[in-house]
């Protein structure tokens, strides 16, 4: 794709949606609240790297994360959760 970013097989895709759909089940703190966000924006744009990067970040343990950057982050709130669930589980049956 001419001047965009090349997005990944379906399967790949519905493979990171399906570890995002197990992982928004356990609690979050406002850290992995803000990665699970970013991987979530880009698997809504079926880009399986950027949802690999954000994973990676957000399973960062908590004496790490200062070494990559502070962030100013929230919490996930009830409506959000119910619209990633519903992302999420459009991805995996597509996948």
């Amino acid at each position: 794709m001419p001047g965009g970013q090349r997005r990944e097989p379906l399967s790949e895709i519905a493979e990171w949606a399906s570890r995002y759909l197990e992982r928004l089940d356990q609690p979050f703190d406002a850290w992995e609240a803000d990665f699970f966000r970013r991987g979530c924006s880009f698997l809504s744009r079926r880009l399986a790297a950027g949802a690999a990067s954000s994973w990676r970040s957000l399973t960062l343990p908590p004496e790490r994360r200062d070494e990559v950057h502070p962030l100013a982050a929230r919490p996930l709130t009830v409506e959000e959760t119910a619209r990633f669930r519903d992302l999420l589980q459009r991805i995996v049956k597509e996948g």
